[in-house]
C-alpha cells in the first residue's frame, strides 16, 4: 500500500496483520506445546505463557474483524461468527479498532516517510510476508506466502485498484477537512500539511493511471491537468519540498 508500484490495499494489509500475528502465536503454541522439560520453570512460567497467547489471540481476533470489515463483511456478520453477540456490540467492542486502522492506513498512504510511524513492520509489506516465508512451510499451512520479482503482491494479498484508490482519496479529502467519518479527526500542522500533499500526489498517480487507459479521454486530461497544478502550487508553498544545491 505505501509504494506506487506495489501499492497493497487496506484490507491486504490487514489480513497481512492477521498472518504475521497467527505465525507468532502458532510458535508460541508449539514452544509451550513441546516444552516437557520442567525443571528449569520458574513459579508462574506456565501462567505467563499461556497468558502471552491468550492476549495474542485477542488481537488476532480484533484484527480479524477489522480484515473483515475492510473486506465488506458487515457487524451483523461478524456478530454472528463471534459467537451469536448483536451486530451493535459487534460494533461497540470492535468499531474503535476498525476506524483506527482504517485511519493509520489511509495516513501511511497519504505520507510514505512516515508510514512507519502508523503502522509499525506493515508499512514494508514485503518484508514482513519476507519473514513469514521462513517461519512458515506453504505445504502444511496452504497459504503462499514468497515473495517473487516477477509477484510484487502475492496472492491473498492484493494490490489496491484504481477504484479503491478514489474511494481513499475521497476519504482522505474527508480527513482533511474533518467531516464525514472522520468528523472530529485530529491531526498535527505537520500532518496537515503533509497529507494534503500526499493527496495531491495520489491525485496525480491516479489521473495519470486513468489517462494512459483512455488518452482520448478529454476530462480525464483535463484532471490530470488539474491534479499536477495543485500538486505543483502545494510543493511550491511547502519549503521542506525545496533543497539547497
Amino acid at each position: 500500500m505505501i509504494d506506487k508500484g506495489t501499492a497493497y490495499s487496506r484490507a491486504a494489509l490487514a489480513r497481512l496483520a492477521v498472518t504475521s500475528e497467527a505465525a507468532d502465536a502458532a510458535r508460541g503454541y508449539l514452544a509451550l506445546a513441546a516444552d516437557g522439560d520442567h525443571s528449569h520453570h520458574q513459579p508462574g512460567d506456565l501462567v505467563a505463557a499461556a497468558h502471552l497467547l491468550f492476549e495474542q489471540a485477542r488481537d488476532i481476533l480484533r484484527d480479524a474483524v477489522v480484515c473483515e470489515r475492510l473486506a465488506g463483511t458487515s457487524w451483523e456478520t461478524i456478530g454472528e461468527a463471534h459467537g451469536e453477540i448483536s451486530k451493535q456490540a459487534a460494533h461497540e467492542r470492535y468499531g474503535p479498532a476498525d476506524a483506527d486502522f482504517r485511519r493509520r492506513a489511509l495516513l501511511a498512504w497519504l505520507i510514505p516517510d512516515r508510514a512507519h510511524a502508523y503502522l509499525g513492520p506493515l508499512a514494508d509489506p514485503a518484508q514482513v510476508l519476507a519473514l513469514l516465508s521462513l517461519r512458515l512451510q506453504p505445504p502444511q499451512t496452504g497459504l503462499r506466502l514468497a515473495v517473487h520479482e516477477s509477484e510484487p503482491v502475492p496472492p491473498g494479498y492484493p494490490a489496491m485498484t484504481t477504484t479503491e484508490q478514489a474511494g481513499l482519496i475521497a476519504e482522505a479529502a474527508n480527513l482533511l477537512t474533518k467531516t464525514g467519518p472522520h468528523k472530529g479527526a485530529e491531526l498535527t500542522p505537520a500532518e496537515q500539511r503533509d497529507a494534503e500533499l500526499g493527496l495531491a500526489q495520489r491525485r496525480v498517480e491516479m489521473y495519470e493511471v486513468l489517462h494512459a487507459e483512455r488518452p482520448d479521454d478529454t476530462d480525464t486530461a483535463d484532471m490530470l491537468t488539474g491534479a499536477r497544478t495543485r500538486l505543483a502550487t502545494l510543493e511550491d508553498a511547502d519549503p521542506a519540498t525545496h533543497h539547497k544545491p
